[in-house]
């Protein structure tokens, strides 16, 4: 190995691990092991499936049941969206909220009937700690 690259690498380990550990751990509100930083729903630790965001709004399927976009889940996105998904087990609009690859009475229960009850302070998608969210495409 070559002097100067051993030199780098020394100094960079020196350096870069005091600084780390003084930093500490991301906040992860959700205790999910996702920062919220990059967590797509960073209030629910059911989100097991980091990148599952079927309408690629920035907000996970597991935090959003708003299917039409509009801001709101409401009604609307029960009867256009959510009731002719389970009828037909499609997931065009991110229906399937656990993403296990269904559109059953799961999905319902546990996510949508807390979205659209306004769950935590609001019937609206997310939150999302993605800086993009709420915006198509946001990956």
């Amino acid at each position: 190995m070559k002097v100067g690259v051993l030199a780098t690498m020394v100094f960079s380990a020196l350096v870069a691990y005091p600084i780390a550990s003084f930093a500490g751990l991301a906040p992860d509100a959700d205790g999910d092991g996702i920062p919220d930083v990059l967590d797509k729903c960073m209030v629910d630790s059911r989100n097991v499936a980091m990148t599952c965001d079927t309408d690629q709004d920035g907000y996970g399927n597991v935090c959003d049941g708003d299917f039409n976009q509009d801001g709101l889940v409401n009604a609307t996105d029960f009867g256009m969206f959510f009731v002719p998904a389970f009828k037909a087990n499609t997931n065009l609009h991110g229906e399937d909220m656990n993403c296990d690859g269904t559109t059953n009475a799961t999905d319902f229960g546990m996510f949508f009937v807390p979205k659209f009850k306004g769950a935590l302070g609001g019937a609206v998608a997310g939150p999302s700690g993605l800086a993009c969210a709420g915006t198509i495409p946001c990956n």
